[in-house]
Order: C-alpha cells, then sequence, then structure tokens
C-alpha cells in the first residue's frame, strides 16, 4: 500500500512539472514578443499576413508601414494607461486603432484577398484564434 501511495505521489509530482515547465515556456515566448522592436513586430504581422493572403511584393511595403504605425501608435496607448487602476479608456483606443488599422490594409487589399481574409478570419474564430490582421 505504501509503494502505492508512494508511486502515485511520484506521478502526480512529474506531472506538476511538467505543467509548470510548459507554462513557463509559453510565458517566455510571449515575453520575447514583448520584447520585440516595433519594426520586428511590424514586420512579423506583415508576414503572418503574407502567409494568409498571398500578399504582393507591391503591398507588403504598404501594408508594414500600416502595421507600424499601429504598433507604435498602440505601445503609446499601452504608455499612457501604465499602471492605471481603470483600463477601459486604454481598451476603448485599442479597439479604435485595431478598426482603423483593419479598414486601412482592407484598402491595400484585392477582392480576392478580402475574400480570402474573410474565409481565415471565419475559420479561426471557430478554432479560438486571432487571424494575423487581428494579431499585434
Amino acid at each position: 500500500m505504501k509503494k502505492v501511495m508512494l508511486i502515485a505521489a511520484c506521478l502526480l509530482s512529474l506531472t506538476v512539472v511538467n505543467a509548470q515547465e510548459a507554462s513557463n515556456g509559453q510565458r517566455k515566448a510571449h515575453k520575447e514578443a514583448n520584447n520585440a522592436t516595433p519594426e520586428q513586430r511590424a514586420q512579423k504581422h506583415v508576414d503572418a499576413l503574407a502567409a494568409e493572403l498571398s500578399l504582393t511584393e507591391d503591398q507588403k511595403p504598404k501594408i508594414y508601414n500600416l502595421a507600424l504605425a499601429k504598433v507604435k501608435k498602440a505601445d503609446e496607448i499601452r504608455a499612457k494607461y501604465k499602471g492605471a487602476e481603470n483600463k477601459d479608456a486604454q481598451a476603448t483606443e485599442l479597439k479604435a486603432l485595431k478598426k482603423e488599422f483593419h479598414t486601412n490594409v482592407k484598402a491595400v487589399l484585392t477582392p480576392e484577398q478580402l475574400e480570402k481574409l474573410k474565409a481565415v478570419q471565419k475559420e479561426k474564430k471557430a478554432t479560438g484564434k486571432q487571424s494575423a490582421i487581428d494579431a499585434d
């Protein structure tokens, strides 16, 4: 009986350690994304959109400039509300910024790419993931 309890305790502790390591890995990846420069984050945005929508070489710099402006403005908004207890105003400003970015990106896309974007967004929403246009 003691051996069974000891084995159960060991298995439980291994499970907890593995879960902790997985959680730390996710935190590390999130922290690395936050440490990226605005230019790197904008380029990552463009790369993800290019993969999803097959952007042309002409569209990539346009979307990069839009993404860079969005990332910099989002950083300014977050800095403005850093330490604030009520983050509702921050959320409202970021939501407006995101909506403006979507509108500007959609103006650069072709009708075929817009259809593809709608399909990708619908698919990602069903799986609970963000599409490339919604990433930061």
